[in-house]
């Protein structure tokens, strides 16, 4: 499917049909008086509440992981522009900083832990790995920084991202060691001790779990799977490019089955893929924030069937992939304008927060509720074939969707509803279908029959064309008027494929008809130098 938002930009697109459906979203702006009235929209809204705000200024805000003390205690371990920030977040709605641990400058600082320790990476150069001891919270705690071990003391000087996982550090993007994947052994959490490391590519952030580490190689467009069972001999088995072609992060789903990705470039989408045969990855859908489409996601980051999503713009959305070939934004909020660089919803209480650059921590309650999904297939009313380009809007939502040459489409609304389709496809009559009853957590079937244009020669002649016979066997007549701006003509199947294309020459040209063409609905174009079509519907009897 071709997804895009129906009032703001293209969702997803193919270059052959960027042309359409610009025209078609520049016709729909008045969707906005009452977008904000639909129900599906206020519900996105309204499922992420905010309750609690602790401001840095003038400092800047990076990363941000969770933690919870031996008593039950929890925490934001904060990445600022001097160092780390631990913030108690008891009361949610009055977060406060307890200890603030010294970095050396930087607006990069990453922070994941393991076994009761954070490790804090930083891009400033010589700022190595800050391991900080929580277990003493929350009455105090202490930190060292380590820079390496063994034939690579002092190497770890800097790095963009870290990881912690399975009893190991990770450490991407940056130092003397690699600029791939620095794996350390956390036998002793307070002394790291380096095991692996992968120099295929740079990584920008990597996802591991099991025996598989998932690498954003942003500089080369993908992502790749790397095996790490054996850490002293890592193997690439396999790399997939990405939408934007700039990978920035990934997240796997709880199954494994699927990988949500990010492109840190303008105007690019999440992403999902089927990753479960890493022979056959496949692309499934792809993903804008409803408010600054735009403005992409940074960071996906994976709770159950839910992406919580991190994004410029300062935007913090939610959406549902119980159906990765069907991503719904469920929830959003925007706490400003700079980028909302992390978030993390994995503490028990259940509370989102996240870090804006420039505006502080954030602190929600969310509502995760099930989108209510839309699918069905878009076909010729005469023909019964189905029609590919076709696109089906969701009125009240800022979703919709292109069919393919299978005709199928999926889309869907934040919440049940009652909602307006309209379809739209060139050479065909445009179908609103008023009272679309939509339920969150449903997938309801709408198949859609559109009739296709038709022109009597009559109806024709009225504008100085003619077209004979509209019910034809071999032989096609078109007839212009002298003064015609029509220069050519295409002859299209059912899914937008040319099957003949002819100079039109004077005012009568015959266009013949290959004797294996089947029985069937087809659409006859005339397209002038000013680029204006005009299409009729024509019947091969």
């Amino acid at each position: 499917m071709v997804k895009y938002s129906n009032t703001r930009i293209l969702k997803k697109f193919r270059l052959q049909s960027i042309h359409l459906i610009v025209h078609i979203i520049s016709m729909r702006t008045f969707l906005l008086a009452f977008l904000f009235a639909a129900p599906g929209f206020l519900a996105a809204q309204s499922n992420l509440q905010l309750v609690g705000q602790l401001s840095y200024a003038p400092l800047s805000l990076a990363g941000c992981w969770h933690y919870v003390d031996s008593t039950g205690g929890e925490y934001a371990l904060v990445g600022t522009s001097v160092g780390l920030s631990i913030v108690d977040l008891n009361n949610p709605a009055q977060p406060v900083e307890r200890f603030a641990v010294p970095g050396l400058p930087n607006t990069w600082r990453e922070v994941k832990t393991w076994a009761g320790f954070a490790y804090v990476g930083s891009e400033a150069l010589g700022s190595g790995i800050t391991i900080v001891d929580l277990r003493s919270l929350p009455d105090t705690i202490y930190w060292k920084v380590w820079t390496g071990d063994s034939l690579y003391t002092n190497q770890v000087d800097r790095s963009h991202t870290v990881q912690a996982e399975n009893g190991f550090l990770y450490i991407f993007g940056g130092g003397n060691v690699t600029n791939g994947a620095t794996i350390a052994d956390l036998s002793d959490p307070w002394n790291p001790r380096i095991v692996g490391i992968y120099t295929t590519n740079y990584v920008h952030d990597g996802f591991i779990r099991g025996d598989t580490l998932w690498t954003s190689e942003i500089y080369q467009g993908q992502f790749g799977v790397v095996d790490i069972s054996d850490k002293t001999a890592l193997q690439l088995l396999t790399t997939q490019p990405t939408p934007g072609a700039f990978n920035h992060n990934t997240g796997l789903s709880d199954d494994s089955k699927y990988l949500f990705t990010t492109d840190e470039k303008y105007g690019s989408p999440l992403a999902s893929f089927d990753v479960s045969d890493l022979n056959n990855i496949t692309l499934l859908d792809q993903y804008f924030p409803s408010q600054k489409p735009t403005n992409m996601v940074h960071n996906v980051r994976v709770l159950g069937n839910y992406l919580i999503n991190p994004s410029y713009g300062g935007q913090l959305t939610i959406v549902d992939a119980t159906h990765p070939d069907n991503l719904i934004e469920t929830a959003w909020s925007v706490v400003g304008t700079s980028l909302v660089w992390d978030a993390d919803p994995y503490l028990p209480s259940g509370i989102v927060f996240s870090t804006a650059r420039n505006e502080g921590l954030f602190v929600y309650q969310p509502t995760y509720e099930h989108a209510a999904w839309l699918e069905g297939q878009v076909t010729d009313a005469a023909t019964g074939l189905p029609l590919g380009d076709a696109k089906v809007f969701l009125l009240e939502t800022p979703n919709a969707d292109t069919t393919f040459a299978s005709g199928n489409y999926k889309t869907g609304a934040a919440s049940s509803g009652t909602y307006h389709v309209e379809v739209v496809r060139a050479g065909y009559v445009t179908k609103t279908i008023p009272a679309v009853v939509l339920t969150s957590g449903e997938i309801t079937i709408l198949n859609v029959a559109l009739d296709a244009v038709v022109g009597t020669d009559q109806a024709l002649e009225e504008v100085g064309i003619r077209i004979s016979p509209t019910l034809f066997s071999n032989h096609l007549q078109i007839t212009l008027p002298p003064d015609s701006r029509f220069t050519s003509a295409q002859l299209l199947d059912a899914q937008g494929k040319i099957l003949l294309e002819s100079r039109l020459s004077g005012t009568t040209t015959e266009l013949d008809v290959a004797a294996n063409l089947p029985k069937a609905a087809y659409v006859l174009q005339l397209r002038g130098k000013n680029g204006e079509v005009r299409s009729f519907r024509v019947v091969r009897e």
